[in-house]
């Protein structure tokens, strides 16, 4: 994609406006041969979908090493259609969600991605995914880097299912990040690690300075506000009973 950047903005355009329709979305994403095996079937145990750079990856590689048994997984197709398709079938599923300017910001600099496709992108999928709220548990970026096991223990309680929690420890959650990068040198190489992998970097800092200033422009200024707007409302919490 780093050498199609035309190819991947198109692939964005797709999951922005055709990921919130799953018979158009899916029929496409066949036609396409993309990975099958992340695509939400009857037969899928667990969703975990959000939108990209928020904690999409710690949270199934971490969630995968807490189980003594392998557990079918949709993921990381980051449209609604996989939540959509989840709900009708009454599939656990696991919301992630991060700050809106964090994660555009964090996209941006990893994908050629300009900075209002990627608000757009994030309004389409947290606004199409509101009104399935009662079907799946939300899980914060916060939550999913600080204490997933707790996020684990949420899902149990909400859909019955009875997953192995992810023990929070220095030791695991680096073999999580050992696990990523590993992942990662196989699909993207040395050149692009810093850039593409799936966890923190120095390095990626001084990137994101560098398109920070875009969302500052007043232009974006209602696209940003309807973005929190809706983080907002998502993750609220609800009032206690009286």
């Amino acid at each position: 994609m780093d050498e199609h950047p035309a190819v991947f903005r198109f692939e964005k355009w797709l999951q922005i406006y055709a990921g919130k329709h799953p018979s158009a979305f899916y029929g496409l994403y066949r036609l396409a041969r993309k990975d099958q095996a992340r695509v939400v079937t009857p037969d899928t145990q667990l969703v975990i979908e959000g939108f990209p750079r928020s904690a999409n990856t710690f949270a199934r590689v971490a969630f995968n090493r807490a189980q003594s048994e392998r557990v079918r997984i949709a993921h990381g197709l980051h449209v609604p259609a996989q939540v959509i398709r989840a709900a009708k079938w009454r599939i656990p599923t696991l919301l992630l969600i991060r700050k809106p300017r964090d994660a555009v910001l964090s996209f941006a600099v990893r994908d050629p991605i300009s900075v209002d496709q990627a608000l757009r992108y994030y309004l389409s999928f947290y606004e199409t995914v509101e009104e399935y709220r009662d079907s799946y548990v939300l899980g914060l970026f916060e939550e999913v880097t600080e204490d997933f096991g707790e996020v684990i223990r949420r899902i149990n309680d909400r859909f019955e299912s009875t997953f192995a929690p992810f023990i929070h420890d220095e030791q695991n959650v680096e073999a999580v990040f050992a696990r990523i990068e590993r992942n990662s040198r196989k699909r993207f190489g040395e050149t692009s690690l810093e850039n593409k992998a799936s966890r923190p970097f120095a390095a990626r800092e001084g990137l994101k300075r560098k398109v920070e200033y875009e969302l500052e422009d007043p232009k974006r200024r209602g696209l940003i506000s309807r973005a929190e707007t809706i983080y907002d409302r998502l993750t609220r919490k609800p009032a206690p009973d009286r």
